[in-house]
């Protein structure tokens, strides 16, 4: 192609001037231009790659026992026991914690002992209490005997008013049948007098 200027009286004119072997060649380049313009926009408009989805991290399980375990074990720093057992815990509170001698009304020192208690039952609704009265040997047999039902039933009474069913937990007293010491001497007579806490899941 060329491009030619033919001087005029008023004007300058301009003559192109194709030459017709150039013309495939043009016609390749228009063609080319093309493809690359498509090319462009077709890469421009193509969505990103999506990422991976990343698995949703498993929910943390917290079994029944390990439940009650967390629960119950910080009354170890109240000066209680508490032990495992099978299915279940048992917590043994010492009588002179929780009743005054010869009574069966709850000390106010027993209240928050008792509270953990009955919050470990609320959480896990399978748990079910057994709860047992014991006494030392001194006075009479029978007097003891009723005197260790009367404080299992007082524990039951207090710890379902704190919204814990009743027909979740039993209550009876076994009076001086069942020491774990010796009743002769006086630390003996005192780990005697006791309630037994056993909490289970059925």
């Amino acid at each position: 192609m060329q491009i030619f200027r033919r001087p005029g009286r008023c004007r300058t004119k301009l003559l192109v001037h194709i030459d017709h072997n150039e013309v495939p060649l043009m016609k390749l380049t228009v063609v080319a231009s093309l493809v690359s313009l498509l090319l462009v926009s077709a890469c421009a408009t193509q969505p990103a790659p999506k990422a991976d989805p990343q698995p949703a991290p498993e929910p943390v399980v917290t079994l029944p026992m390990d439940e009650l375990m967390a629960q119950l074990e910080p009354l170890e720093q109240m000066g209680l026991t508490v032990e495992k057992t099978d299915g279940g815990m048992r917590v043994v509170m010492p009588g002179a914690m929780a009743f005054a001698s010869g009574s069966s009304e709850i000390d106010p020192a027993a209240y928050e002992a008792l509270d953990r208690v009955a919050t470990a039952m609320t959480a896990l609704s399978a748990a079910q209490a057994d709860i047992v009265g014991h006494t030392d040997s001194a006075g009479r047999a029978s007097y003891n005997q009723r005197l260790s039902e009367d404080r299992a039933e007082a524990v039951r009474a207090y710890v379902a008013g704190k919204g814990v069913e009743t027909a979740r937990m039993s209550a009876s007293g076994k009076g001086e049948a069942e020491p774990i010491a010796d009743n002769a001497t006086a630390e003996g007579r005192a780990a005697n007098r006791r309630v037994e806490i056993s909490v289970t899941l059925n």
